[in-house]
């Protein structure tokens, strides 16, 4: 069985003259680039991305205390090889494992500039760990292949020193400092798939330039709610302005208060082309 263009399963008969054929074309179709791309979704808004050529990228650290991680996947070390941190804003849900998993991998770390800045300036990051940027640019943090890319995001943004488990937290006339503004992420691959991160953000018109820019393969999308956008206005994002190809719904049923469901946020999108890919944690999808 294989997707074809309106996103139904069709059967291809193997005896079929034209079978291989008619499997590649739909692949090429279904994929929109090579294979290669693995998503994992680990609960909440953590994702473990592996690249084509194997390099590893993690976003959003939140395992040890996720309810929704699997239990196997709670301790870092289950995680294996991290090449690359991203992380969307300082909120513990979201970089409560930020440096114990720096520390015990050696990935290199994205995050927002002023967050940064504060965690180096406290002695929490190693200088030579990060990558600088801001809203806007991009780097290529293993040389030529993969590029990320900030973008922006509506949400807050503060670094809770204590959840984050930083040592010296008590040291600190402040427990939660700055950590500059929330953003997103989009992520191209050696093989040209591209994947955009919301990480927690309301709608905004200008999610529209993330499809008149990056034309998106797969996006991951927050639809749980109270802090974010809900599943009504995430369908309207990803249905008129950022227009992916699929979409994995994320940051929901967490915690009671973000508990929206798929099923909502699919009801919402309608007829629309946007294939919906719901994902159950620690599950790994193949692109």
């Amino acid at each position: 069985m294989y997707p074809d263009a309106g996103h139904r399963m069709v059967a291809v008969k193997k005896d079929s003259s034209v079978w291989l054929a008619a499997v590649f074309a739909v692949f090429t179709f279904y994929s929109g680039v090579a294979a290669g791309a693995e998503v994992q979704w680990l609960g909440h808004a953590t994702t473990r991305i592996t690249s084509e050529a194997g390099k590893v990228i993690l976003i959003d650290p939140h395992l040890t205390t996720n309810p929704k991680t699997p239990p196997e996947y709670r301790k870092l070390e289950a995680l294996g090889r991290i090449d690359l941190i991203l992380v969307t804003h300082g909120h513990g849900d979201h970089s409560a494992d930020l440096l114990p998993l720096a520390k015990l991998t050696g990935a290199k770390v994205i995050a927002p500039y002023e967050m940064l800045n504060n965690l180096l300036a406290m002695g929490a990051l190693d200088p030579n760990s990060i990558f600088s940027m801001n809203k806007g640019g991009y780097v290529q943090p293993f040389g030529r292949g993969i590029k990320v890319h900030m973008v922006p995001a509506e949400h807050s943004s503060s670094v809770d020193l204590k959840a984050l488990g930083y040592e010296d937290w008590l040291k600190n006339p402040l427990r939660h400092i700055a950590g500059g503004e929330a953003v997103g992420y989009v992520i191209e691959l050696e093989n040209g798939f591209t994947i955009y991160h919301s990480g927690d953000t309301g709608v905004f018109g200008d999610m529209a330039m993330i499809h008149e820019f990056f034309e998106p393969d797969l996006a991951l999308i927050c639809i749980g709610g109270t802090f974010t956008m809900g599943p009504e206005g995430a369908a309207y994002a990803v249905d008129k302005l950022i227009r992916p190809k699929q979409v994995i719904p994320i940051h929901y049923g967490t915690y009671p208060v973000i508990n929206r469901t798929p099923e909502e946020f699919i009801e919402a999108l309608g007829d629309s082309s946007v294939e919906v890919l719901v994902m159950q944690p620690g599950q790994v999808l193949k692109f």
